[in-house]
Formats: C-alpha cells, sequence, structure tokens
C-alpha cells in the first residue's frame, strides 16, 4: 500500500477508538482538490485489491460511518479493507473550492483509494456520499464492484439545490437547510460557532429531529457529531456542484445498485423511488422502517449489505 509516512497515524481519539476501528490507520493523500484524509487497514491492499469505500454525507465526515463499522465487526461480518474518507471540505480534509465539481469530487476519491493500493471498490454512500458513489460507478465502471446508496440525493433534492424557491414545496425541509446554510456560510466561523452555541444551549436536537424518525433513540453521539462536523460553506458549494451535475449519466451504470432510504426521509421520496426504477432498472431498492435521513445510523441492517457487497466483489 502507498501510504505517504510522513502522514501516516494511528487514530486514536479515546471516544472513537475500540475493538473494530483498532486497526485503522490515518494517512493522507494529496488530490487536485487539496489533501484527503482516510483511515484505512494499512495491510489490507496486500491482501485484497478490493476496497470498501465509505462515503459520507454533507452534514459529516468519516465518522458518520462508525455505527455501521462497529455493527458489522459484532455481527461477525466486518467491513473488510475498509477506506473510510474525510471528503473535500469536511472533516480533516482541506476545502472545497467554489468551482468545483461532483466530477472533480468523485475522480479525487478515486485517485485516493487507487493511492492506496486498489484496483477496485464496493462503495457504501450517504446522501451527498451516495450522489458520488452513483457519480463513480458511471465514471469509473470497471473499478466500481457495487454500490450501497443510503439517501443518495437524487432528482427530488436536485430539483429544490437548482430552484430552491421554485421547488421549494417538494422538498421544503432541504430548500430552509439550504437557505440556512447559506446565511451560517456568510456569517464565517461566527456560522460554525452559532450551531455549537445552539448545540450547548440542548437546541441542535430538537432542530435536526426532521432528520431522524425519532432522535431520542439516538446515541448521544450522533447530534454531538453534527454539532462538530458541520461545514456551512462546503454545504453550500457541494449544492452548487450538485446543482450543476446532469444525473442522467448515471443510466449508465451496469454494476449491482442498492438503493436505501428511509421511511420518513425528509429529503428523499417515493418520487425518487419512481425515477430511479427508470434510470437504473436493476437497482434494488429498499425502504429502511422507522428510519429518516440516516437510516444506516437507525436501522440500516449492516451484516446483510456487508455480504452482498462482497459478493458483488467476488
Amino acid at each position: 500500500m502507498n501510504i505517504p509516512p510522513a502522514s501516516s497515524t494511528h487514530y486514536s481519539a479515546e471516544n472513537r477508538f475500540d475493538r473494530a476501528t483498532a486497526g485503522l490507520t490515518r494517512v493522507v493523500v494529496p488530490t487536485e482538490l487539496g489533501d484527503v484524509v482516510a483511515h484505512v487497514d494499512p495491510n489490507a491492499a496486500a491482501v485484497s485489491d478490493s476496497a470498501t469505500l465509505l462515503l459520507h454525507g454533507a452534514a459529516g465526515s468519516w465518522t458518520t460511518w462508525l455505527p455501521l463499522i462497529r455493527a458489522s465487526h459484532a455481527a461477525g461480518s466486518p467491513l473488510q479493507n475498509v477506506v473510510a474518507l474525510d471528503l473535500p471540505g469536511w472533516g480533516e480534509s482541506g476545502g472545497i473550492t467554489a468551482n468545483a465539481t461532483v466530477e472533480d469530487l468523485a475522480d479525487a476519491v478515486a485517485h485516493v483509494t487507487r493511492t492506496l493500493g486498489y484496483a477496485k471498490w464496493t462503495i457504501f454512500g450517504h446522501s451527498l456520499g451516495g450522489h458520488l458513489g452513483l457519480t463513480i460507478a458511471a465514471r469509473h465502471p470497471e473499478r466500481t464492484a457495487s454500490v450501497t446508496a443510503i439517501s443518495a440525493t437524487g432528482p427530488g433534492a436536485l430539483s429544490v439545490l437548482r430552484h430552491p424557491v421554485r421547488h421549494f414545496g417538494t422538498l421544503p425541509l432541504l430548500a430552509g437547510m439550504l437557505g440556512a446554510m447559506r446565511f451560517l456560510s456568510a456569517l464565517r466561523s461566527a456560522g460554525t460557532g452559532l450551531v455549537r452555541l445552539l448545540h450547548r444551549l440542548r437546541l441542535l436536537g430538537p432542530l435536526s429531529s426532521p432528520l431522524f424518525a425519532d432522535r431520542h433513540t439516538l446515541d448521544a453521539s450522533v447530534i454531538d457529531s453534527l454539532a462538530a462536523e458541520v461545514r456551512p460553506t462546503s454545504f453550500v458549494r457541494a449544492a452548487m456542484a450538485a446543482a450543476r451535475y446532469d444525473e442522467s449519466q448515471w443510466s449508465s451504470i451496469q454494476c449491482p445498485v442498492t438503493l436505501v432510504r428511509g421511511d420518513t426521509d425528509v429529503f428523499v421520496s417515493s418520487a425518487d423511488d419512481d425515477w430511479f426504477a427508470q434510470e437504473i432498472p436493476h437497482a434494488r431498492q429498499q425502504v429502511s422502517q422507522n428510519a429518516g435521513h440516516f437510516a444506516h445510523i437507525e436501522s440500516f441492517e449492516p451484516k446483510d449489505h456487508a455480504r452482498d457487497g462482497a459478493a458483488a466483489a467476488a
């Protein structure tokens, strides 16, 4: 595995270090969008050339996958050859420029994974990460074994991102969130400070309730992570990039695709299901009960999907 030695350090923050993640190593890979931080198995590429690529959404970092990594480990079917990224603009990775495209982000992810020694990958992506996963499958078909897209940013969300006022009624909460992120972005560092103040005042939980079927059933770390990982400027710039993307390119995807959404998801609807059924007819669609926009945290079945991904990669 080609890991830049000066950048490789063991990630051992107390609240994130456990048996399921103890073997992961933090690495930094330069890309055209800046340095990208990944958490990986340092020895995996010597054994297999296929990675399990985990792509978070626009309100998180690589840590959004810790529940899935831990649950898979506990179920006796640990994810193999994990590459969990902080996408450009989030976590510890460099910023995302105003003119960056979805294709730029997808190619940066592919570059990082190839640099780490993998020729192929099985993708799990949430929200923006699901959008990127589908884009990677369309742009790199020979390398993509399968995609599981959880609440992917699809046609309904894209219509709102393109015309938030005209399509406000399609997904009003997304239109409202976009407006809020634009406001917070304009405040610069004061914007993130405001989010953390709301969290300290215990208001962020109630404000984020629409994202979940029942936030009271979640571990407190989920809301803590939302407060810590919010990146308003990155959210706005990623939204602009997604709005410029032509999602009809996904119709060229040939690999196995699984589309997952929560039954109370406020950013994805049955109309998206119908669109995907037409554009990617071989895709398997799954509606997770008692889940909102974060089905991989609320009710995702990691063992089944880890098995499906492994079968697809074989």
